[in-house]
């Protein structure tokens, strides 16, 4: 019977409290647990009906006052009142944290003051930290739209509202506040839902911490370890309560009226991918500059992303200058899409680290499956390009990108993995496990393949037809050192491509590593940016004499002095060994 009796209080118990959560007030900031599925061994899979998901997370955002949130927690001891686990991912062990105390001040200049700081302002950030310190929490800055996109705003009415999810790590206080600011001033109220900010473990919990004084539509997640973009976007989406995402880099400006033209195309057509034009901000003087709206994003084949100008086709598709602007590809770090189909299409590959890869998965897999990309004339954000990452990765920076790419060149791209291959050697040695469920959801979605991609997205991307080479003298490879203008030499042969794989063109004319060329420098030779007709890049590969000859110089490739490596042109000698080269095919 006490059995029986104890089985009929838990039972009365657990439906008081299934009927207190159902019935609990909208202001209720009692944390909601949400475990989304995970498949084992492999990557995130979307919640099952997105829909509810929101309504899960409508108690888990909503934003009380001081004076409210200290009175409920002081009638629940349960309550937290500091942090509370929220997310807890068994395949992968990481665990972010929601900061459930109340900031209700902000005071802008302290918090710029107590950033860390360096000497060299350019050190901890890859830019100008003092200008950007100078220039405070909010700036003016020139409209770069086009003039014709005022006539646009007569469509922005029944917007969908948008989360913004902004991840860092040691972002630079200034340039993060601002990137913040910016969204709150120049973003229509109805139209932003929430804040979303994911501190990806930076050194100082503060960073991120005490922005939530700016606004209560600001919330914080910050994970216990280092996790990179794409697992920190993925926490960010699981917490957001917008119809749409809007995912921004910490270091950027919205200009005027930027999220309008975002949010009413994916009205119009669903299952998009919409994108600003990014404008430059450079790192040297946080100088605001206005990009070129006749571009779009494009990539090389070893999975380098680079813009390309439109061509004749995607002109004639445009009436006016306004108009969207179909794009092969998006640069990744600032993108609008639903949230029902970032979801349903998989989201990102929670495999990937870091940073790099995450914007070609999900551009090829959003053209592939069904979706599209375009950007926005209308739409302009300012981003600071720095020339480097002013943070570290685990496994180096080369590795982490190799590894990234790979999964998307083995998911993605069919047997034109190949080229990926030829142009990234060192990432067929890359470890990328367990890629089964990302094949099952390309199945799942019927995707088109690769080669409709290339036919119907993008046609004008060269299809390579080069032979992919090593030229080697004895046991030492020509090698470029991977660097631009920088002097081409030996180094030991080490089979693993990279700087000493070589594309010869089928006319034998062109020795290149992507889309730099052997250059003749007075009598060095370099590797620079290929231009068709430049005589200094044009070398006939004679494969009997086992010669590379400049005829416009007339000129071979020639080892000028072995024991510093260094070589260069010179005059041409069949019977001499420094101009006689072993050219293999990879």
């Amino acid at each position: 019977m006490k059995t029986v009796a104890k089985l009929f209080l838990v039972g009365i118990s657990a439906c008081l409290l299934i009927i207190y959560i159902v019935t609990m007030p909208s202001g209720s900031s009692v944390l909601i647990s949400l475990k989304p599925t995970i498949e084992p061994k492999t990557d995130f899979i979307f919640p099952q009906n997105v829909n509810d998901h929101n309504v899960v997370h409508q108690n888990v955002l909503k934003m009380e006052s001081p004076e409210n949130y200290n009175k409920h927690i002081a009638g629940n001891k349960d309550m937290p009142q500091t942090e509370e686990e929220l997310y807890h991912d068994p395949y992968l062990k990481v665990k972010y944290r929601v900061d459930q105390t109340i900031v209700s001040t902000f005071d802008a200049q302290e918090y710029i003051k107590n950033s860390a700081h360096d000497s060299d302002p350019m050190k901890l950030n890859s830019f100008d930290q003092s200008q950007s310190d100078k220039i405070g929490s909010f700036r003016q800055i020139i409209d770069s739209r086009h003039y014709s996109c005022a006539a646009r705003a007569e469509d922005w009415s029944n917007l969908p509202s948008s989360s913004i999810i902004m991840t860092f790590y040691n972002e630079a206080r200034s340039a993060l506040l601002r990137s913040v600011v910016s969204v709150l001033k120049r973003t229509p109220s109805h139209l932003l839902t929430d804040i979303v900010l994911v501190d990806d473990c930076s050194d100082d919990p503060d960073t991120g911490r005490l922005l939530k004084g700016l606004d209560p539509k600001i919330k914080v997640l910050r994970n216990i370890e280092r996790q990179g973009l794409v697992r920190s976007r993925i926490y960010g989406a699981l917490n957001a309560a917008g119809e749409v995402l809007t995912f921004l880099d910490s270091h950027i400006e919205c200009n005027v009226d930027w999220l309008q033209p975002l949010l009413f195309q994916l009205t119009q057509k669903p299952r998009g991918i919409v994108s600003p034009v990014i404008d430059p901000i450079k790192a040297e003087n946080l100088e605001y500059r206005v990009a070129s709206s006749n571009i779009k994003g494009g990539f090389t084949w070893a999975l380098h992303f680079t813009w390309v100008s439109l061509t004749e086709q995607d002109n004639q598709k445009r009436t006016k200058d306004s108009d969207p602007i179909v794009t092969p590809m998006i640069a990744g770090g600032l993108f609008s899409i639903e949230k029902k189909w970032f979801f349903e299409s998989g989201g990102y590959d929670m495999n990937m680290d870091i940073w790099g890869g995450e914007n070609f998965e999900i551009s090829f897999k959003n053209w592939m499956c069904g979706g599209y990309l375009y950007i926005m004339p209308c739409s302009r954000v300012g981003h600071i390009f720095r020339k480097k990452h002013p943070y570290t990765f685990p496994d180096g920076n080369g590795r982490t990108y190799s590894k990234n790419t790979k999964l998307v060149a083995e998911i993605w791209m069919d047997d034109y993995k190949e080229l990926f291959y030829q142009n990234r050697a060192s990432a067929r040695y890359s470890e990328v496990g367990d890629v089964s469920s990302r094949r099952e959801l390309r199945e799942r979605l019927q995707c088109n393949d690769f080669q409709w991609y290339l036919d119907n997205v993008y046609p004008e991307l060269e299809i390579p037809e080069h032979k992919y080479v090593t030229i080697s003298f004895n046991n030492w490879c020509l090698d470029s050192f991977g660097k631009t203008e920088y002097e081409v030499g030996l180094y030991k042969c080490h089979d693993k491509g990279g700087n000493q794989s070589w594309q010869i063109n089928k006319s034998k004319s062109v020795v290149s590593q992507d889309d730099l060329c052997l250059t003749i420098r007075n009598k060095i030779l370099v590797m620079k940016p290929c231009h068709n007709g430049n005589m200094h890049q044009q070398f006939e590969h004679d494969e009997d004499l086992e010669t590379l000859y400049n005829s416009y110089n007339d000129v071979c490739v020639n080892v000028l002095n072995f024991k510093s490596r260094v070589v260069g042109v010179g005059r041409c000698n069949q019977d001499g060994v420094s101009t006689r080269w072993q050219i293999t095919k990879v």
